[in-house]
Protein backbone atom coordinates (compact mmCIF):
# COMPACT_ATOMS: atom_id res chain seq x y z
CA UNK A 1 0.00 0.00 0.00
CA UNK A 2 1.75 3.03 -1.13
CA UNK A 3 0.76 5.43 1.42
CA UNK A 4 1.74 8.90 0.40
CA UNK A 5 0.53 8.13 -3.70
CA UNK A 6 -2.87 7.19 -1.79
CA UNK A 7 -3.14 10.58 0.33
CA UNK A 8 -2.46 12.46 -3.38
CA UNK A 9 -5.58 10.18 -4.98
CA UNK A 10 -7.67 10.79 -1.80
CA UNK A 11 -7.38 14.45 -2.33
CA UNK A 12 -8.51 14.31 -5.89
CA UNK A 13 -11.29 12.17 -4.56
CA UNK A 14 -12.60 15.05 -2.46
CA UNK A 15 -12.02 17.85 -4.16
CA UNK A 16 -13.86 16.13 -7.40
CA UNK A 17 -17.06 15.29 -4.87
CA UNK A 18 -17.65 18.75 -3.98
CA UNK A 19 -17.31 19.82 -7.53
CA UNK A 20 -19.62 16.97 -8.28
CA UNK A 21 -22.06 17.85 -5.25
CA UNK A 22 -21.72 21.82 -6.16
CA UNK A 23 -23.12 20.85 -9.93
CA UNK A 24 -25.67 17.92 -8.99
CA UNK A 25 -23.99 15.92 -11.08
CA UNK A 26 -25.87 12.56 -10.62
CA UNK A 27 -23.97 10.96 -13.08
CA UNK A 28 -20.02 11.34 -11.60
CA UNK A 29 -21.56 11.33 -8.27
CA UNK A 30 -22.48 7.74 -9.02
CA UNK A 31 -19.24 6.77 -10.90
CA UNK A 32 -17.28 6.99 -7.52
CA UNK A 33 -19.64 6.19 -4.34
CA UNK A 34 -21.19 3.24 -3.00
CA UNK A 35 -24.77 2.56 -3.80
CA UNK A 36 -25.45 3.44 -0.15
CA UNK A 37 -23.58 6.78 0.01
CA UNK A 38 -25.23 7.54 -4.05
CA UNK A 39 -29.02 7.10 -2.29
CA UNK A 40 -28.16 9.38 0.60
CA UNK A 41 -26.51 12.25 -1.53
CA UNK A 42 -29.39 12.42 -4.30
CA UNK A 43 -31.55 12.90 -1.52
CA UNK A 44 -29.45 15.60 -0.43
CA UNK A 45 -29.68 17.47 -3.49
CA UNK A 46 -33.56 16.65 -4.20
CA UNK A 47 -33.93 18.68 -0.92
CA UNK A 48 -31.28 20.96 -2.47
CA UNK A 49 -33.95 21.90 -4.76
CA UNK A 50 -31.95 23.32 -7.57
CA UNK A 51 -30.12 25.87 -5.14
CA UNK A 52 -26.69 27.36 -6.20
CA UNK A 53 -24.03 25.58 -4.15
CA UNK A 54 -20.34 26.54 -4.57
CA UNK A 55 -17.42 25.04 -2.74
CA UNK A 56 -14.31 26.56 -2.32
CA UNK A 57 -11.72 24.23 -1.25
CA UNK A 58 -8.87 26.89 -0.03
CA UNK A 59 -6.61 23.75 1.60
CA UNK A 60 -7.29 20.07 2.09
CA UNK A 61 -4.73 17.82 3.73
CA UNK A 62 -5.49 13.73 3.73
CA UNK A 63 -4.26 11.56 6.75
CA UNK A 64 -4.53 7.45 6.12
CA UNK A 65 -5.93 6.47 10.12
CA UNK A 66 -6.42 2.69 9.12
CA UNK A 67 -6.95 0.64 6.60
CA UNK A 68 -8.16 -3.29 6.45
CA UNK A 69 -8.91 -5.59 4.07
CA UNK A 70 -12.34 -7.53 4.66
CA UNK A 71 -14.01 -9.60 2.68
CA UNK A 72 -11.98 -8.88 -0.72
CA UNK A 73 -12.21 -5.63 -0.05
CA UNK A 74 -9.45 -2.79 0.79
CA UNK A 75 -11.46 -0.35 3.29
CA UNK A 76 -9.19 3.00 3.99
CA UNK A 77 -10.27 5.79 6.49
CA UNK A 78 -8.85 9.13 6.12
CA UNK A 79 -9.16 12.36 8.30
CA UNK A 80 -9.66 15.17 5.24
CA UNK A 81 -9.02 18.56 7.20
CA UNK A 82 -8.56 21.96 6.24
CA UNK A 83 -10.08 25.12 4.91
CA UNK A 84 -13.34 25.35 2.95
CA UNK A 85 -15.41 28.25 2.06
CA UNK A 86 -19.33 26.97 1.40
CA UNK A 87 -20.89 30.73 0.64
CA UNK A 88 -18.82 33.78 -1.34
CA UNK A 89 -18.17 36.48 0.17
CA UNK A 90 -17.53 34.56 3.57
CA UNK A 91 -14.72 33.52 5.63
CA UNK A 92 -13.22 30.38 4.82
CA UNK A 93 -13.83 27.98 7.96
CA UNK A 94 -11.85 24.82 9.31
CA UNK A 95 -13.43 21.39 8.84
CA UNK A 96 -12.98 18.32 9.89
CA UNK A 97 -14.17 14.50 8.38
CA UNK A 98 -13.46 10.96 8.10
CA UNK A 99 -14.05 9.46 5.18
CA UNK A 100 -14.45 5.41 4.17
CA UNK A 101 -13.28 4.17 0.80
CA UNK A 102 -13.35 0.70 -0.64
CA UNK A 103 -12.43 -1.37 -3.68
CA UNK A 104 -11.72 -4.67 -4.25
CA UNK A 105 -8.64 -6.41 -3.04
CA UNK A 106 -7.84 -7.39 -7.19
CA UNK A 107 -7.67 -3.74 -7.35
CA UNK A 108 -10.07 -0.99 -9.23
CA UNK A 109 -11.42 2.39 -8.32
CA UNK A 110 -12.20 3.63 -5.16
CA UNK A 111 -15.34 4.56 -3.80
CA UNK A 112 -16.55 7.11 -1.14
CA UNK A 113 -18.34 4.26 1.27
CA UNK A 114 -18.81 7.09 4.11
CA UNK A 115 -18.74 10.56 5.66
CA UNK A 116 -18.46 11.35 8.75
CA UNK A 117 -17.74 15.02 10.50
CA UNK A 118 -15.35 14.98 13.14
CA UNK A 119 -15.30 16.08 16.82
Amino acid sequence: FDLPAFERVAKMIFIRLQAANDRADLDDLRQFTTPELFASLRLDLQERAGATQTTDVERVDAQVVEFATEEGREIVSVRFHGLIREEANQPAEAFSEFWHLVRPVAGGNWAIAGIQQAN
